[in-house]
Formats: C-alpha cells, sequence, structure tokens
C-alpha cells in the first residue's frame, strides 16, 4: 500500500502519515515529497493556528505549556540506523524473460534487505537539501521505529551481485539518512522562534487593542481570572526498544528499557502538571494522596503510545502508586507519592520503593512529595540534604526543576546496578486539615 502518491499535496500527505501511523508505508526513499516544502508546510500551519487563536487566549495562555503543545505536534524524531543487524531473507525465485535474438527465460531470485531503525518513518520519504540521486522503492510494515525493507532481484545465479546491492544500499542510505537527520535537527531547532515570533505578532495586535480600549475608558473582560487551557498535548512516539535478533552472545539483560529521553519527558510532564495543582487550591484541598495521584494519571496515560499507565498497581511484594509498562509486561517507569513527613519519612520511602517494588531490570524511577508545610524552602533543603545520607545513595544529577531533583541510587545489594530517581516536591499549603499526612 503506497501512503505517499505523487498527486496528493504536502497537508494530505502529512494527514495520511498522522491518520495512518502503523500501516505499511511504501515509496520512493528520500524521493517521494521535497523535505523543506513539507518542514515550511508544518511552520505556517503552526503559525495559523497561533493566529486564529482570539486576544484573550493570546493575553491569558501558559506559554511554556503552549510550546510544549507545538513541539510535540511538530517535532520530529532523527532517524537512527542498525546497519549492523541488516538481514538478507531469500522470499522466492520469478523468471524473467528476455527477447533478443530469441526468446531467453532467465530465473531471478527474490531477495528482502531488511534494516532496523528508530525515528520517525516518513523521514525516509522527504528528501534532504542534499542527498544521492539513487531513490528506490522501499516497504515499511510497522510505522515509527521499526524495519525498511529493499526488495532485490539477483538473476542468473548471480552471488556477487547480493554483496554488491547491499554495499550500493547501504552506502546511499547512510548517506541521505544523515543529511536528513541534520534537516530535522534544523527544523526541530526552529521551532521555539517561529513560535515565539508568531505570538508576539499577535500579542503586540492584542496590546494594542488592550490599550485602544483603555483610552476610551471601556473595560472589555471583566474576568481576572479567567483560565486559558491548552489544547491537548499529542502523544510522544517513544521509539519501540530495539532488540539484536542474532546476538553475538547469550545475555540475560535484553529488555526493553526507556530511553532517558523519554525518563525526562516523563518526570518534567509529572513536574509541570503538579505546579499547575499548585495555583489551584480549589482543586487541591479536598484531595488526599490517592485522589493527587489519580489527578496525573491520565495525563500520562494519554501522552505514550506502546505502553500502559496504571496507579495502586502490584508490582515486585507490594503496590507502586504509579507504574508504566511497555506493552509486552516489561516496566519502565515506577513512581512513589506521599505527603510529606520529615526526613525519617524520606528514608522509610526509598526503602519502600526500592526494596519492596522495584526489581532487578527496574532502572527509572520517581519519588513524589505533597508538603502542606509552609516552610516550604526549608523542606527543599531537607531534602537535598538527606538523601545523600541514605545507604543506597550513589551521586548526584542534574536537577529539572526548582523542586526537581535528580539523584542516581543503586539497587539494593547491587552496588553495580544504578536506579535513576527523581525527587520532586510540590506545595499544597491549603490542603484541607482532615487530610491525614503520611
Amino acid at each position: 500500500m503506497n501512503i505517499i502518491p505523487d498527486h496528493l499535496p504536502i497537508h494530505s500527505f502529512f494527514v495520511i502519515l498522522l491518520l495512518k501511523p502503523n500501516t505499511m508505508a511504501s515509496g520512493s526513499l528520500f524521493g517521494s515529497q521535497n523535505g523543506y516544502d513539507s518542514f515550511e508546510h508544518n511552520m505556517q500551519e503552526m503559525r495559523k493556528e497561533i493566529w486564529s487563536k482570539d486576544f484573550d487566549f493570546i493575553l491569558n495562555v501558559d506559554l511554556k505549556e503552549w510550546l510544549e503543545y507545538f513541539v510535540n505536534k511538530y517535532e520530529y524524531i532523527p532517524i537512527k540506523l542498525f546497519l549492523e543487524q541488516i538481514r538478507i531473507s531469500y522470499k522466492n525465485k520469478t523468471t524473467l524473460q528476455i527477447q533478443a535474438d530469441r526468446y531467453l527465460v532467465e530465473p531471478v531470485y527474490n531477495f528482502d534487505f531488511e534494516v532496523p531503525f528508530t525515528g520517525s518513518s516518513f523521514l525516509f520519504f522527504l528528501k534532504p537539501s542534499g542527498c544521492r540521486l539513487d531513490f528506490p522503492m522501499v516497504d515499511i510494515p510497522n510505522g515509527d521505529s521499526g524495519t525498511l525493507i529493499r526488495k532485490i532481484g539477483i538473476p542468473d545465479h548471480d552471488s556477487n551481485r547480493i554483496e554488491r546491492e547491499k554495499s550500493a544500499f547501504l552506502e546511499t542510505l547512510k548517506v541521505n539518512t544523515e543529511n536528513m537527520n541534520r534537516d530535522v535537527n534544523t527544523y526541530n531547532s526552529r521551532i521555539p522562534s517561529v513560535f515565539q515570533n508568531a505570538y508576539n505578532q499577535m500579542k503586540d495586535k492584542a496590546l494594542r487593542e488592550q490599550k485602544f480600549f483603555a483610552n476610551l475608558n471601556i473595560e472589555i473582560n471583566a474576568q481576572t481570572d479567567k483560565i486559558f487551557k491548552v489544547s491537548t498535548i499529542e502523544r510522544k512516539k517513544i521509539p519501540e526498544p530495539l532488540l539484536d535478533k542474532h546476538p553475538q552472545k547469550k545475555s540475560s539483560t535484553n529488555i526493553p528499557t526507556l530511553e532517558d529521553k523519554f525518563y525526562h519527558d516523563i518526570v518534567d510532564i509529572i513536574y509541570a502538571f503538579f505546579k499547575a495543582v499548585e495555583r489551584k487550591p480549589a482543586i487541591y484541598r479536598k484531595f488526599d494522596e490517592e485522589n493527587l495521584r489519580d489527578y496525573i494519571l491520565p495525563t500520562l496515560e494519554t501522552r505514550y503510545i506502546n505502553s500502559t499507565v496504571t496507579g495502586e498497581t502490584f508490582n515486585k511484594i507490594g503496590k507502586t502508586d504509579i507504574l508504566i509498562r511497555h506493552t509486552d509486561g516489561t516496566n519502565l517507569f515506577v513512581a512513589e507519592c506521599k505527603f510529606w513527613g520529615g526526613e525519617a519519612l524520606l528514608f522509610s520511602t526509598i526503602n519502600q520503593l526500592f526494596e519492596r517494588y522495584l526489581t532487578w531490570r527496574d532502572s527509572k524511577t520517581a519519588i513524589i512529595f505533597f508538603v502542606k508545610n509552609k516552610d516550604f524552602s526549608n523542606v527543599l533543603q531537607a531534602i537535598q540534604e538527606a538523601v545523600t545520607k541514605h545507604e543506597y545513595f550513589l551521586r548526584k544529577g542534574d536537577d529539572r526543576g526548582e523542586s526537581s531533583f535528580s539523584y542516581v541510587f543503586h539497587f539494593p545489594g547491587d552496588n553495580g546496578k544504578p536506579i535513576y530517581t527523581q525527587i520532586m516536591a510540590f506545595h499544597f499549603p491549603q490542603l484541607n486539615m482532615r487530610v491525614k499526612l503520611s
């Protein structure tokens, strides 16, 4: 099924790709569409969406959240090839009739060159700004992060031709992929500036209108606490973990793992989400620990593909508060939520998480503290001072926020197994006094 027919305009091309991410994609490798035109189309679509908003939205929207929405909507994952894992598989034999002085029937042996990759698969069908002029037809059966297939026919028992075709194909694929990734990285880096410029244009217009009505002494909006919600952020495309189908040696750790990029995305989303809740005491003051945890689950659940998000789920010998699992059942991320209760509670939470909930296969986790104390700064200082005293502590990482601290611990009894842990704290001073603190 060719999802990129030549007669479709660029806009239709992108709609089809977004609607059918897991269907068979076939097309001319790095030759079906002009990459520059496709990227510029996206930029213009982003501008149009910004320009379509009314002035109230422009002046009240959370700019960071809105930019994040557009980054998730338009950013593409560069291609990573695994050329060393190429597979050549024999499919069938056909015949080729050649008419010269007489009819000849030549056997043709058909093979598939299969190259594993991760990244946004439709980039294979865009023409980079610089490329080798060789655009063979290829198939991608499983959408993003799968396998690129090049079909080749070898006539007349020419075994040497297989190696020649393979070498030529891989060299062209490697060069054009590098060129496309340069274009993609440039395109991705432009999204914030294009967003900011389009937003500034609208903000200037909104402020001029606001000044105009102010000079007339006319109040146009009495709702000073009006909240504008950013559209739902589209799901991130987490690349499928890639396993070597023909490992050189036996390995006991060939399991899906969460890339650092998406671990950071998870903790950043949790951090941004609960920071927003901090500003809404009317919501949080009636919540207990379980309600606060459940409040974020739908956001995580709709953000990631190839995974499930659950709360209060059995793992090892206990129930963990937030668990993100790969579709094969492998744990990708484990988190525990608590109300702040001092250093002793911090230590017991770390012990509970590491000794009761984590298995040796788990490597990405988080601890989330909800803090009622008015002296929030002292709590943050206490967390940072106490953590380094814990017996599992290895080293400090790069913090991801004012109250989001990164640490590396080790698995109980195994100093060589790192556990990446984000400890986050959120300030809920107006929490209902009847809520029991752990």
